[in-house]
């Protein structure tokens, strides 16, 4: 009886010390920064319950200012989404992708840069931040397979009005009037800084660059009848 005491005695003097050992505080937990997705639900509350288009303007409207700060590479639908204060399906809801809200940005764009064709401003055409990203956006949709047949339509009304422009203003044929079309074209690709970059041409040269085409249109019809397009 007294040995089976003594056990028991040993037995209830080990345990609190394995019950400590379990108990040892183990490394604090890092703070969980809720501000960004409180903020999301106050801009949310804030806009209260929106339409449709309400939701889709607000959605082009947030990605078009993104896109003039930032390389359209680095803009995700995510953060779209986020800073519009709308939740990230709303994008797959109204538009079915990234790429297809990429491309009703591209469309408000080609809207916009209307007016110069229309008033024949074609220096204000290609100093244009609006045509700038419209391009850079067509050429990042290319780059991700997006068919480019979605831009035929308007690819040819583009062309149409812009051709049409030149062989009035300037007196030219078609001919010479679709190589001064398809030059503003190549003016924009000098829109990409990487592009500038790589070719070692600055910010003023490309000025410069587009200065030149803007005189040498002074003697278009002079120089198509010299290349025989006359």
């Amino acid at each position: 009886m007294a040995a089976a005491k003594k056990v028991k005695k040993v037995v209830a003097k080990k345990a609190p010390a394995k019950t400590a050992e379990r108990q040892k505080p183990g490394p604090k937990k890092q703070p969980v920064n809720h501000a960004p997705a409180i903020q999301q639900r106050e801009r949310k509350a804030a806009l209260g319950r929106v339409s449709q288009e309400q939701a889709k303007t607000l959605i082009l409207d947030t990605a078009i200012a993104m896109l003039r700060e930032r390389p359209v590479s680095e803009v995700s639908s995510r953060e779209i989404a986020h800073e519009s204060g709308l939740n990230h399906s709303y994008i797959a809801r109204y538009f079915g992708s990234n790429h297809e809200m990429l491309f009703s940005v591209v469309e408000i764009m080609t809207e916009r840069i209307k007016k110069y064709r229309e008033t024949g401003d074609i220096a204000g055409l290609v100093k244009d931040p609006d045509a700038n990203l419209r391009f850079k956006l067509m050429e990042y949709l290319l780059a991700e397979g997006f068919p480019p047949e979605r831009f035929a339509v308007l690819a040819l009304e583009q062309r149409t009005n812009t051709e049409a422009f030149f062989a009035d203003a300037y007196t030219l044929d078609k001919r010479a009037a679709r190589v001064y079309r398809a030059k503003i074209g190549m003016l924009f690709i000098l829109a990409d800084e990487k592009l500038l970059a790589a070719s070692l041409i600055d910010k003023s040269t490309r000025t410069d660059i587009i200065n030149l085409f803007l005189h040498e249109l002074g003697d278009a019809k002079k120089n198509a009848e010299k290349l025989g397009w006359q």
